[in-house]
């Protein structure tokens, strides 16, 4: 009998304190890794996500402006506009679609393309944006609109779209 219950106290299976301490840690400082790893991998995603919309969202924007710019008449009020001036006060090309004014504007945040066939908006988290008609060296008029966007990440953008009209 004393033969087994010194073979019961001399049996060390199982883990000191030290020994669960070391492991509870290891454990920890693996799981802050991995923790680390997931919320920047959501904030990069968010991040390529507003880029994304960035991208597709002034690629169309300047496709519909530069063929609505070619198409601004000679006598559209958007020609004297040579300061800048914010898009609160509206890009008239001076030209009819739908029986009204084709005109671009910035109104809550959105780049909006205003006409006889309704509004559009073409771009949305739009933080500042500035137009101007610009009068390069040969003669040639540009009209200049800076759009400064800013998405749910935080993601920021700043795109200068051109329209070149071909009766300035």
């Amino acid at each position: 009998m004393i033969r087994r219950l010194g073979r019961l106290h001399a049996d060390e299976r199982g883990v000191s304190l030290p020994e669960v301490l070391v492991g509870s840690i290891i454990g920890a400082m693996i799981m802050a890794v991995v923790a680390t790893t997931i919320f920047t991998t959501v904030d990069l995603r968010r991040r390529a996500d507003d880029r994304n919309q960035f991208a597709g969202d002034v690629s169309i924007t300047s496709l519909a402006f530069d063929r609505d710019g070619i198409m601004a008449t000679d006598t559209a009020p958007a020609r004297s506009q040579t300061s800048s001036t914010s898009c609160a006060t509206p890009i008239d090309l001076g030209f009819s679609e739908g029986g009204a004014s084709v005109r671009y504007r910035t109104s809550s945040g959105e780049f909006q393309r205003v006409s006889g066939a309704g509004t559009r908006t073409m771009v949305s988290n739009v933080t500042g944006c500035s137009w101007q008609a610009v009068q390069d060296g040969s003669g040639r008029y540009t009209i200049l609109v800076t759009l400064s966007l800013t998405g749910a990440s935080g993601e920021s953008l700043t795109q200068t779209l051109r329209a070149a009209p071909r009766l300035w």
